[in-house]
This record gives structure tokens, sequence and C-alpha cells, in this order.
């Protein structure tokens, strides 16, 4: 399937209604489920109905699942995209809407919910039409310079550009309110497909990737990583 990214960038004009300075959110729900087709299955036809509920404070919403490094045995991260913190905060009745509660009835014995974030997107990332799916890489971190990070992953993103990874972006989400993970930081290294990813770690080694990570251990502390294959389920617009 080809490739048709779209950055978070399309959606600046929900941003006029609020504030040229806000920042957009992402939330992130982590579940669990021994029959995850079945549940992403349930999550793709629910998506009418959620984008109803949340209207204009949801912009894109998916799916992503852990190829290794997840903490949970068949966990799965359910990713909702808004166009400010505050949307993402604004819809506290989201779950107990008529319609949401019914569809979340269908679900219930067949998931478990083991953890919740809120983020803010840092440094914009990219999002795939809905239907595809792409490869990330994900680092958790603790920084004291986010936006010292933020530049040298800008920087790090350029390099592999210039050295045949034009396809290779990199996102920077910082943690509102992730309880052990407060004040951290996750950058994601997002790719076409996996081979594409593993393509990206096969430069580790290389001149130019050696140059362009080499000040990273004095601006971030890795807590963990994990690699994913997400796939986007809707678009607000």
């Amino acid at each position: 399937m080809r490739q048709i990214i779209k950055t978070i960038t399309l959606f600046a004009g929900f941003l006029i209604s609020s504030s040229v300075f806000a920042l957009q959110g992402l939330n992130v729900i982590t579940i669990t489920t021994d029959d995850p087709q079945d549940y992403v299955e349930w999550l793709a036809e629910s998506q009418p109905v959620f984008q109803a509920a949340q209207g204009d404070n949801q912009a894109a919403q998916g799916i992503c699942s852990p190829s290794s490094g997840g903490v949970y045995t068949n966990e799965h991260y359910v990713w909702t995209i808004s166009p400010s913190i505050s949307a993402m905060m604004s819809n506290s009745d989201f779950f107990t809407e008529k319609d949401v509660a019914k569809a979340l009835r269908k679900i219930a014995n067949k998931r478990e919910i083991v953890r919740r974030d809120s983020m803010y997107i840092i440094k914009e990332a990219s999002i795939a039409d809905v239907g595809v799916t792409t490869a990330q890489y994900n680092l958790i971190s603790s920084t004291n310079d986010i936006s010292g990070y933020s530049s040298a992953l800008t920087a790090m993103e350029e390099a592999a550009a210039k050295n045949g990874f034009e396809d290779i972006s990199i996102a920077l989400f910082g943690h509102l309110a992730g309880g052990d993970r407060a004040l951290t930081v996750m950058a994601s290294i997002q790719a076409p497909n996996s081979a594409r990813l593993g393509a990206f770690f096969d430069q580790r080694l290389s001149p130019w990737m050696s140059e362009a990570i080499s000040g990273f251990n004095v601006i971030r502390t890795p807590v963990m990583d994990f690699m994913m294959e997400c796939t986007t389920l809707s678009v607000n617009g």
C-alpha cells in the first residue's frame, strides 16, 4: 500500500478557535486482550460513535501494538490526538455518553485497561491515512533540556534525510500526567514499515548516525524503549 503521510499540522485549523499557542494533546490508553483482532475490529467499527461524541475535541484516533519491549503480554495502545490540551481534557462525560457506553459494553469483558497517559506534542508527529499501518521506535527519557533534545532530534532527522532516509520522521511528546513517567518525554522514530525502520537502525554504526547521536547521552537519560506498529483508524476533517 502506498504510504501517504500527513503531518499533524493539517489540523492547525482546529487551533484557531482556541489559541495560537495551544499544544496538541495525545491521550493513550493501554489495554490488554487475548483477542487483539476482535478488539481492533471493534475499535474500528466504533469510530463513528466515538467521533460523534468527541466532535472537534478529537483530531485522529488509532491503535498501536508492540513488536518488542512491551510491558504486558498482548498489550495495545489506543491513541487519540486532540487539537489542544484543553480539547483533550474537555469531554469528561465521554465514557458515560449513551452511545459510547453501549459500544464499550460490547468489549468490556474482552479487554482490560491497565494504563492511561496524557501527553502533549513538543515536536510535531506524522500520522498516516486511515487504514495505513506504520512502524515506530519509541524511547522514553528524562531530560532537563527539552528544547535542546528537540533540536537534536531535528538534526538527526535532517541527517537521516541526507543519507537516504527521507521517509523517516522523528516526533517528541511530553508526559502531562504520566504517573511513574512524570516529567519524562518520549521520542518516536517513525517509518513506513518495520523493514524500513530496521534499515534505519542498520545505520547505527555509520559515521553519519554516530555523529547524529553523539550528544544524546548528555541531553537525556533513557528510561524505557519499545517498538510497535500503528494503524490510523479515523481522522476528523
